[in-house]
């Protein structure tokens, strides 16, 4: 079994002790983190890696992401939510096909695993076959990356009326689809459920309440998670959550709670507009709250409030959203703006930490899909996903407090060697099992250009200056 050696490194365990090591060595035998301790280990080592200068933690954790929007970055500058999907979403997405579907997973895995990300949830919202599924994972599995696809729940319904199946004929489908799908490509694919609750989407009658319940009972059949959009868009009184809460007088968490569904299988994103209530209820509930910084400030839809959530017990990870929105999904980004909007939003430098945004970026994001058992820290025991970040930058030097130059000086390019269980799939800044990816960038720019011309969009790749 071969056995990998990284000494001299700046070790971040995210252990339940939180030990950071100083000259630290991690070991590495097969797919299995074996050793960490401080200082030099000796034996006999297939590859020894020198850490000096580095620093070593985790494989960061995207808990919330949309790999389907990779290819139109920059068309979404100056809307607000509610407007962005009747202007941009709902106009691209129906050009998009199967080819599509794997370019985007190429293009989301390439730059996650570049900076550093090891762990995706990847949210689906569009009808997919399994032949879409097949086609969606082929990349992540070939770079050795993980992903959890969030498969889709859907019926026909008045938004949704082209739907291929009924309520009942999805539940049967996907009963027989997901044993199939629960752990694919050595455990780098799994799947949990998506189905939406937002007000946004309950507006535009692509959900219900039956929806809801059987996608539960789903979950629960598998022992999956569900992954959800919540109390997210801006509190305009005449836009879509502040008129489905004046027409229904519940929240989004709060109809969760009233249906009986709200739980620990939750994965809750955004949470923008949670109010006191929402919150006890989700921590009491043990459901986890997904914060994407920069695209809730992007969009002018408010701040997550993280902090509170956090204080009264809620899991609270770290995810990008989809690139469509805010056009980045490097983790150390999101990091950075975590604690700069939190401490911004509280007059408070103290409530949102370094130590805080990596955890949510390793741990938490780990239990929050539910995966916390085998990755999102360094113990012995647990599979090898490490990323391992270069501070010997002119960006990051002095590199006084290297856990702080990560989170605020580093950036997500700055990831020299990422491993995924044990083997480096990333080294030296390049990706080792392709080592060539100008025709993906130039596919990607050509269908791009296509889809957007086709949807009527060009206008808006055009300065407003």
């Amino acid at each position: 079994m071969r056995k990998l050696l990284i000494k001299n490194g700046y070790v971040v365990t995210v252990n339940p002790r939180r030990d950071v090591l100083q000259n630290g060595s991690v070991v590495i035998e097969g797919q299995n983190i074996r050793a960490i301790q401080r200082g030099e280990v000796h034996g006999d080592f297939d590859e020894v890696f020198d850490a000096t200068g580095m620093i070593v933690v985790p494989g960061l954790i995207n808990a919330h992401q949309h790999f389907y929007y990779h290819l139109f970055k920059g068309v979404a500058n100056g809307l607000l939510i509610e407007d962005w999907f009747p202007t941009i979403v709902h106009r691209v997405t129906p050009h998009l096909t199967d080819d599509d579907m794997e370019l985007t997973s190429h293009l989301a895995c390439v730059e996650m695993l570049l900076s550093g990300t090891t762990c995706s949830l990847n949210h689906l919202r569009l009808t997919s076959s399994e032949a879409t599924l097949q086609r969606i994972a082929a990349p992540s599995e070939a770079l050795g990356m993980r992903q959890v696809i969030g498969k889709e729940v859907q019926c026909r319904l008045p938004g949704n009326a082209n739907h291929p199946r009924s309520l009942d004929e999805e539940v049967r489908f996907l009963d027989d689809l997901i044993p199939r799908w629960n752990s694919r490509g050595g455990g780098l694919t799994r799947f949990c459920l998506a189905a939406e609750c937002n007000a946004i989407f309950i507006e535009q009658q692509v959900t219900s309440e039956d929806l809801l319940i059987e996608t539960k009972r789903l979950a629960d059949r598998h022992n999956l998670k569900i992954t959800t959009h919540i109390s997210a868009g801006t509190l305009a009184f005449d836009k879509a959550y502040m008129r489905v809460l004046r027409k229904t007088g519940r929240t989004d968490a709060q109809a969760l709670m009233q249906l009986g569904l709200l739980d620990s299988r939750y994965i809750l994103a955004h949470g923008i507009n949670c109010t006191a209530t929402d919150i006890e209820m989700i921590a009491d509930s043990g459901a986890s709250v997904v914060y994407t910084p920069t695209s809730e400030a992007v969009r002018g839809g408010g701040i997550t409030p993280a902090v509170p959530m956090r204080d009264a017990g809620v899991n609270v990870a770290l995810g990008s959203d989809g690139p469509m929105v805010d056009y980045s999904v490097d983790m150390v980004e999101q990091m950075k703006a975590c604690s700069l909007l939190q401490h911004a939003k509280h007059l408070d430098p103290t409530v949102m930490g370094p130590e805080r945004c990596i955890e949510m970026s390793t741990i938490n994001a780990a239990k929050a899909i539910g995966v916390d058992r085998e990755i999102g820290s360094l113990e012995v025991g647990k599979l090898a996903d490490i990323a391992i970040f270069d501070l010997c930058t002119p960006h990051s030097m002095p590199a006084n407090n290297p856990l702080t130059s990560l989170v605020y000086s580093a950036r997500g390019t700055d990831a020299h060697t990422v491993i995924v269980n044990g083997e480096m799939v990333v080294r030296a800044r390049k990706l080792t099992r392709r080592d060539d990816f100008r025709d993906i960038f130039a596919s990607a720019t050509s269908r791009a250009q296509t889809i957007i011309s086709q949807a009527g969009l060009g206008d808006r790749l055009t300065s407003t200056w």
